[in-house]
């Protein structure tokens, strides 16, 4: 797939995981604000799985960067009340412009 930095068009926050003890063995996770990127935002498959007895929906999408390299599993980004839950990420093109990122829309 050819990126042009034009397709870039949708501004997203990029949140990281502050994990911190609860007393009890346990953590609690909040999400702290590290700064906002252009990117472009396809969706790729929707399926469904069971949490906790109900149904949940499960949106993939690959989203698309400026090349970085503090993007990786421990970050999510935000848009418009959405999180896209980054599962994974891969160099879009051999010079290291753009940054694929393989995410899951976290569902409330």
């Amino acid at each position: 797939m050819s990126v042009r930095i034009g397709d870039l068009r949708r501004r997203l926050t990029i949140e990281r995981a502050n994990d911190t003890s609860d007393g009890a063995g346990g953590f609690l996770r909040s999400w702290v604000n590290d700064g906002e990127v252009f990117a472009q935002i396809l969706p790729r498959r929707r399926r469904e799985a069971l949490d906790t007895g109900r149904v949940i929906g499960m949106v993939t999408h690959v989203i698309t960067v400026r090349w970085r390299d503090d993007i990786d599993g421990s970050v999510r980004f935000k848009s418009n009340g959405l999180n896209y839950r980054v599962r994974s990420v891969e160099d879009a093109d051999p010079e290291r412009r753009f940054l694929d990122c393989w995410c899951e829309e976290e569902q409330p």
